[in-house]
């Protein structure tokens, strides 16, 4: 099941024209991945000691301005799962449900003990509904 998260433009997100800076976006998608983990009774702060998610890619799309004091609607998926990463989807949409941006965000598995690239634990992979992923990703 995606997630879906609400997220209030605030005054130091914009710049002189109230309109959200461009890289304030991938904050947003931060804030909804860890809310898609908090959901699914992983907080961040237990996550983190287990393995580290290093984001080595990311993307946005920018399709129409989010603005001072929208309220978003972010929605994250985990979208493709591979042996040693993970992609998360982003949609953000405005209060008239109008489309802001997409976008994705691909994450490493890091052991932080051992300081190297591993598989993705079983623990983080039943998290990770197959229904989410796309169709040739299952």
């Amino acid at each position: 099941m995606p997630s879906v998260t609400q997220i209030r433009v605030r005054y130091k997100d914009t710049d002189t024209m109230s309109v959200v800076y461009y890289g304030n976006y991938l904050t947003y998608f931060e804030v909804a991945r860890v809310e898609y983990l908090r959901e699914r009774r992983l907080p961040m702060s237990e996550v983190n000691t287990r393995i580290h998610m290093p984001v080595v890619e990311a993307f946005v799309k920018y399709v129409k301005p989010a603005r001072l004091d929208d309220l978003l609607e972010v929605t994250s998926r985990v979208s493709e799962r591979k042996r040693a990463s993970f992609t998360f989807s982003y949609e953000i949409r405005n209060g008239a449900k109008e489309l802001v941006a997409t976008g994705f965000t691909r994450h490493a598995c890091w052991n932080p003990a051992t300081a190297k690239m591993i598989p993705l634990p079983d623990w983080l992979k039943e998290i990770m509904p197959d229904a989410d992923l796309a169709p040739t990703d299952r």
